[in-house]
């Protein structure tokens, strides 16, 4: 684990917010009369808002702030939501001994957010607009939850979408992760430096050791495969889903191979009858894993549906089952 004390945005960090945050803005432009494009203003959107409105409304910033903040909440949970991921790395920090912290400039909307979802229970604090520090850059708030929680700079990283993210925490004295699935701060410099909340986790979390893998994580690997070699195979899509069960039952077929040219002991034994036995397994589990994924099937579904089966099995009355079915 890179570090112990992870501080996080809000807004297009661990939220895709943005979307809703455009159409907010440009709903509130075109009020004033302003024809701009939703995609001529994201990437002025990514800066600040107070940067669409200079740019847009030189001299009517009061007002297009306003406005914007008329519409900014018309919209439900839906368009407000989790990050793929982002559950999972709030709770792997916490499984290795760190903790969570939210810092960001948007209102108490961001704390309503997080528990619609079920993520307060991650952070160990946070700190909204209405705690009235000085916005980003500005190190004041980050200062202060160090302060109250008695942490060093050096345990500590700022994880955020934008530019004024990240040097909050330089200003701060600690270090910062970008994550920018769109590209939008190629040139930030900065070492760590993310397109995805898994890879993130992988890097500063785990610190690419081995872990006890649990299903969202095999899941979220094989979807990176995916991306990598898209013509392989399909998220949703139950047509592709036999090519990946007939990859099961032939990878199936070469752990039976495996096992039928060595003997018990040696696959008991470090070694590589051992070792060619638990690569086979593991490419059975990763097409298994694909197929998951064609059939849109989460880890929560997935685990909830096996917890359920094996209490039932652990509660089976075998000998009688097979008395009632075969007479024996």
């Amino acid at each position: 684990m890179k570090f112990t004390e992870f501080f996080w945005d809000f807004d297009g960090t661990l939220f895709d917010t943005y979307p809703r945050i455009n159409r907010a803005v440009h709903k509130s432009l075109h009020e004033m009369g302003i024809d701009v494009s939703p995609e001529e203003l994201l990437p002025v959107l990514k800066r600040s808002l107070g940067h669409v409105y200079r740019t847009f409304a030189p001299g009517r910033e009061k007002e297009a702030s306003e406005i914007y903040h008329s519409h900014a909440e018309d919209e439900g949970y839906e368009s407000m939501q989790p990050y793929p991921g982002a559950e999972r790395i709030l709770q792997s920090v916490l499984e290795h001994g760190g903790r969570n912290y939210l810092y960001t400039l948007r209102s108490a909307t961001s704390l309503q957010a997080l528990e619609h979802y079920g993520l307060t229970k991650y952070f160990s604090d946070f700190v909204t607009h209405e705690n009235g520090f000085p916005g980003k850059p500005a190190p004041d708030a980050l200062q202060y939850l160090m302060e109250k929680h008695c942490l060093t700079p050096e345990n500590c990283v700022m994880i955020g979408d934008r530019d004024i993210d990240l040097n909050s925490g330089i200003n701060a004295g600690m270090s910062c992760a970008l994550f920018d699935p769109d590209h939008f701060y190629d040139d930030f410099d900065t070492q760590y430096r993310y397109t995805s909340l898994f890879e993130m986790m992988e890097d500063l979390v785990w610190d690419h050791q081995t872990k006890d893998l649990c299903v969202s994580d095999m899941l979220q690997l094989q979807l990176q495969l995916q991306a990598l070699h898209p013509n392989w195979g399909a998220v949703n899509d139950p047509q592709k889903a036999l090519k990946w069960l007939l990859w099961v039952v032939g990878e199936i077929g070469e752990v039976v191979d495996v096992a039928k040219k060595n003997s018990g002991k040696s696959l008991m034994e470090p070694g590589f009858a051992r070792e060619r036995l638990v690569e086979e397994l593991t490419d059975v589990s990763m097409y298994f894993n694909d197929v998951l994924n064609c059939y849109g099937i989460s880890a929560e579904e997935f685990s909830e549906a096996y917890y359920n089966k094996m209490q039932k099995n652990l509660h089976r009355n075998y000998d009688q089952e097979h008395k009632d079915r075969y007479g024996k």
